[in-house]
């Protein structure tokens, strides 16, 4: 019996001092797979090193970046939205560090990933060289300190991840007297799944501010407090809100003075199947829009937006998104000939459309005129037609009959009289008008080809 419990105590322990090395085979294995499938799509491994510990591992890679082309191909193959042309310049044999560190107990914690560019394309660090050295060793410099890094907790066995872009505070002396700063302050991030489409991701940002002077202009682009989350299954089960607390837009220059203010904007879309149909929702609310400039200003206060849109055929929904998410990388008369099909016969599956509020409380212009407010509901049906595509070529007259609408509007009294002075069609919309001390209505109605406003046919 002590024999036995001996030899069993033994084993245990032999398992448990292999634990590690079992585990650093299988972390191993898992990260040559996917430096492979790296390799297979455009980059190519230019420094590797490791440091490894009987508990712990960490590795270090330099990739280049050798076939632009295939990397944005397998990159878009898990984004909704494709990256955009301007960046294959960028990245071409762009140099990207990345560092791994994990334990050799399997699943016993995170693995840490790091990732930072090293160097961009030589032509473009060349081309920053050669006009301007100062600068490009001080962006060197701001490389080699990993300036730009992607920090990220990745857990193997839920899939679960969090982490954060690094701070960045760059001010850089471009030619005569022109400067960049460039801020990016709390940047953190949480998710589930896939890193490159993740079905569950968090965003948050304190602070982004780009600002470029010289002698006579001034550009200020300037975020405060972003929030973004995500939860996407499909191109069809989708919700996603977004939440800014500020947006500031600075354009200045001898001729103008621009200045653009989005304070506390809330949005949220979604989308969702029930029997084949696909329904949209966006919700939005912004506090304030300001503009302005030497020759225009205006307010707009408390602006609402709550539009649904549903019965929309799944499959060319689908069809239509991917073509949206695709347009930046198409050939355009191929994009435009397979949208304009696409929505066609997305069309002719019928759907109804409800702007259940749009709305805003008041519109101020020149600072001191207040307009008052409006707002908009309507419901729009088009009827499912298996013709559509043929009437349209014939006449896009004999899509009316396929048709209805239902559309209540309310404006305020001073806001409908400075929309309506000066237009040469004042003395028809004044004939169609319903007004008591505060608003004027409309109440549009189109059904079989007729048009009704307020109980009015309209000939």
């Amino acid at each position: 019996m002590k024999k036995t419990a001996l030899i069993l105590t033994l084993l245990i322990t032999l398992v448990i001092l292999l634990f590690p090395l079992i585990g650093n085979s299988f972390m191993q294995k898992l990260i040559d797979e996917n430096i492979q499938t790296l390799q297979s799509n455009g980059l190519i491994i230019k420094k590797k090193s490791e440091q490894s510990g009987y508990l712990n591992t960490k590795q270090h890679f330099e990739f280049v970046l050798k076939n632009t082309d295939a990397f944005e191909n397998y990159v878009n193959s898990f984004t909704r939205t494709k990256l955009p042309a301007s960046l294959h310049a960028l990245l071409q044999d762009a140099t990207i560090g990345a560092d791994i560190a994990y334990s050799n107990i399997p699943f016993s914690k995170a693995v840490t990933i790091e990732i930072y560019p090293m160097s961009l394309s030589n032509t473009l660090m060349q081309e920053i060289k050669a006009n301007n050295p100062k600068m490009y060793k001080q962006f060197v410099s701001f490389l080699q300190s990993q300036g730009i890094l992607y920090h990220i907790e990745y857990n193997l066995l839920s899939e679960d991840f969090s982490g954060f872009i690094k701070d960045i505070d760059e001010k850089y002396d471009l030619k005569k007297s022109a400067s960049l700063l460039l801020q990016l302050q709390g940047s953190d991030f949480v998710g589930n799944g896939n890193l490159l489409a993740p079905k569950q991701f968090r965003f948050n940002l304190h602070l982004l501010n780009i600002t470029l002077n010289d002698d006579t202009n001034r550009v200020i682009i300037k975020i405060d407090d972003f929030h973004n989350k995500t939860d996407f299954d499909s191109f069809s089960k989708y919700i996603n809100n977004m939440n800014l607390f500020h947006l500031q837009i600075v354009m200045q220059n001898s001729q103008d003075d621009i200045n653009i203010a989005v304070d506390n904007l809330d949005t949220t879309s979604s989308s969702s199947v029930q029997n084949n149909k696909v329904n949209l929702r966006s919700k939005s609310f912004i506090q304030n829009i300001v503009f302005d400039s030497k020759k225009l200003n205006f307010r707009l206060k408390a602006l609402n937006s709550d539009i649904f849109v549903n019965g929309l055929d799944k499959q060319s929904y689908e069809k239509f998104s991917q073509l949206l998410a695709e347009a930046k990388t198409m050939n355009r008369a191929l994009l435009q000939e397979q949208m304009q099909n696409t929505l066609l016969s997305l069309l002719s599956h019928g759907l109804h459309v409800k702007v259940a509020d749009f709305s805003l409380q008041n519109i101020t212009v020149k600072k001191i005129e207040e307009l008052g407010g409006m707002k908009i509901q309507s419901d729009v049906t088009l009827k499912e037609d298996k013709d559509l595509v043929s009437k349209g070529q014939i006449s896009p007259l004999l899509l009316l009959s396929d048709i209805e609408l239902d559309m209540k509007i309310k404006l305020a009294n001073t806001l409908y009289l400075k929309l309506i002075e000066d237009s040469p069609m004042a003395p028809t919309i004044v004939s169609y008008a319903k007004k008591d001390a505060d608003a004027v209505y409309f109440n549009i109605l189109f059904k079989d080809t007729k048009l009704m406003i307020n109980d009015k046919i309209v000939r």
